[in-house]
């Protein structure tokens, strides 16, 4: 019997079909559960997290161990079958007051590894970070949650975003209109709402399907769209 998987995308119908492809399963094989709902709220987590288990198999318990030097174990392998000098370490990572992630830092030997696996805006790195997590949980059961940064490029990029959505919400307070963001992925939209959480002069809203997805920025008291989350 197949073991049943946990997986985190932008939405539950992603999830589920790419939890589907790992299992070589239908959805008529298997019991979906929804762990967690996208967007719940402005700054809820902004993907979905669902288990998927086959219908004759319970799911598999928890396997003990430590995701952050698993995930180290994981990534260094990959860069080794990559052909890549990297170093890998594991740190932690306070993605906003009172929830530090662990975070795998990889440091490169040459600038062309480095843009490599970091991408066009990150894409790339976005990627690799979804694979990490993927096989981490093939070998814990759970979802482990591992950010993924080299050479501090998500560390920058975090820093730009941070600065980005305080002076977007700058202008929406001073001109009164709503400004919409470039599409981001679920983790760098996540940083746009943290930030502008405690703001009461403005509140954001994701919008969009998928790789469009994108957040708006209204002045406060707005009337928001209601088929958005």
């Amino acid at each position: 019997m197949k073991p049943g998987i946990t997986i985190r995308a932008q939405t539950v119908e992603e999830a589920v079909r790419l939890a589907l492809e790992h299992l070589g399963l239908t959805r008529e094989e298997v019991e979906v559960r929804v762990l967690e709902e996208p967007g719940a709220g402005p700054a809820g987590n902004e993907e979905a997290l669902v288990q998927v288990t086959p219908r004759e198999a319970a799911a598999p318990p928890e396997e003990a161990g430590d995701p952050g030097q698993v995930g180290l174990e994981v990534l260094s392998e990959l860069l080794r079958r990559m052909g890549l000098q990297a170093h890998v370490s594991v740190g932690e990572y306070a993605v906003e007051a009172g929830e530090a992630r662990p975070i795998l830092d990889v440091t490169t030997t040459n600038e062309r590894d480095s843009g490599l696996l970091i991408g066009r805006r990150g894409e790339t790195l976005n990627r690799l970070q979804f694979l990490v997590n993927l096989l981490v949980n093939r070998k814990l059961h759970r979802w482990p949650g591992l950010l993924v940064d080299v050479e501090h490029y998500r560390r920058r990029r975090d820093a730009s975003l941070r600065d980005l959505a305080r002076r977007m919400a700058e202008r929406v307070i001073r001109t009164g209109q709503p400004i919409t963001l470039e599409p981001m992925p679920a983790y760098e939209r996540r940083i746009i709402h943290l930030t502008l959480r405690d703001n009461p002069q403005v509140v954001t809203q994701s919008t969009g399907e998928e790789d469009n997805r994108k957040v708006v920025i209204y002045p406060a008291g707005w009337e928001l769209p209601t088929s958005s989350s």
